[in-house]
């Protein structure tokens, strides 16, 4: 009896024993994966702060080159990857040095290869790449794999026959919709309603808009004398226009969807059309006509909606085509070719809309062909 129990007592050791070894395997296999995995995790997010700011650099860089040339010019400069690669390559290196302790990595690199110059649709949330001209979007991919800086090495895991592990990180910048316009960068008194974008769809571009009459079916446009005044009689209207055209006033600096203008629509008197046929004869052949087109006059204009909603959605959905005789809400910027201002007896302005237009300022705003060239991250 006494020999039976000293066995069994041997036996459940050697199964206590098997068990140990199962948990510690276990147990191996649990810090190899906390740790390795931890390890990559910190890894990848050095990567993405890397990717992240080289690609908002390269960006800014194109907003850069585009901001002191004209509108013409713009469309058709052509980017040369000596521009744009070497501010990626050497911003992600900034940021791959302040991470070096955490990623075990001197000699760090970006591949040529990995630096995208292209077009960023915002619609679809599509990059095109390579686009060299229209550009307006850097992809940077920053790794450390086969292909570039090595893999990283693990820990635990070699107990497992993990010895290295691939990591990346992608980000895409891009110039987005104009979202301020700066001092003097509204120098007409008009804006567009957010329902004639709506109503045109995506093919807005290169569209005609007439601006006056206000109540034209094909207007949807008012005029407005910014934030001057409480309201906007015809007077006020003409006044304003007067002190545009002397360089006695200049628009005030405007935030989408934080500032309002004092909108008028109705008849204007035969003066005040005057002083608006006037102002756009005064500048023709300026610095502000952009479009190389002496005949007409380049123009940035608020786009506008209805204040008071509570979302900017509910704000953009009440948006329509009438009369804006009230304060309305500026949600976005738009440039403007006037085309013609005809006299009586016709009292008729007319122009469109023209598209890819970068204007010194703050991105992600709306899309309504005017952009920004302070870029935001995309992807």
């Amino acid at each position: 009896m006494k020999r039976c129990l000293q066995s069994k007592v041997k036996e459940e050791k050697g199964i206590t024993a098997v068990y140990i070894a199962i948990l510690i395997a276990v147990f191996i296999g649990v810090t190899a994966l906390a740790i390795d995995i931890g390890y990559l995790m910190v890894a990848r997010n050095e990567l993405q702060n890397a990717a992240d700011s080289a690609a908002l650099a390269a960006t800014r860089q194109m907003g850069a080159i585009y901001e002191p040339l004209s509108y013409a010019q713009q469309q058709a400069y052509l980017f040369n990857r000596d521009q744009i690669v070497p501010v990626a390559t050497y911003t992600a290196l900034q940021n791959a040095v302040a991470g070096l302790s955490i990623i075990g990595l001197s000699g760090f690199v970006v591949n040529d290869s990995d630096v995208e110059i292209g077009t960023w649709d915002g619609a679809t949330r599509t990059f095109t790449a390579p686009v060299m001209t229209r550009s307006n979007a850097v992809r940077v991919r920053v790794r450390r794999d086969e292909n570039a800086n090595g893999p990283l090495g693990t820990f635990f895991a070699r107990v497992l026959g993990r010895d290295t592990m691939s990591v990346s990180a992608i980000a895409t910048a891009a110039l987005t919709g104009q979202s301020t316009a700066g001092p003097g960068g509204l120098p007409v008194p008009v804006g567009i309603s957010y329902a004639w974008y709506r109503n045109q769809g995506p093919t807005f571009c290169n569209q005609p808009i007439r601006f006056y009459p206000t109540n034209d079916p094909t207007s949807c446009a008012g005029w407005h004398v910014y934030d001057r005044y409480s309201n906007a009689p015809d007077s006020k209207l003409r006044d304003t226009i007067s002190d545009l055209d002397n360089h006695t006033y200049e628009s005030p600096p405007v935030t989408a969807f934080q500032d309002s203008f004092r909108f008028t629509g109705g008849t204007m008197s035969i003066q005040t059309f005057a002083a608006m046929k006037q102002l756009f004869l005064d500048n023709l052949n300026t610095d502000t006509n952009s479009d190389g087109n002496n005949d007409a006059w380049t123009a940035g204009v608020p786009v506008y909606a209805p204040e008071g909603y509570s979302t900017p959605e509910e704000a953009l959905a009440a948006a329509d085509c009438g009369n804006p005789n009230k304060n309305m809400l500026i949600v976005g910027f738009a440039t403007i070719v006037i085309t013609n201002v005809q006299d009586s007896p016709v009292h008729q302005i007319d122009g469109y809309v023209i598209c890819d237009n970068i204007e010194p300022g703050r991105g992600g705003g709306g899309n309504f062909g005017t952009m920004g060239s302070i870029p935001n991250l995309v992807q």
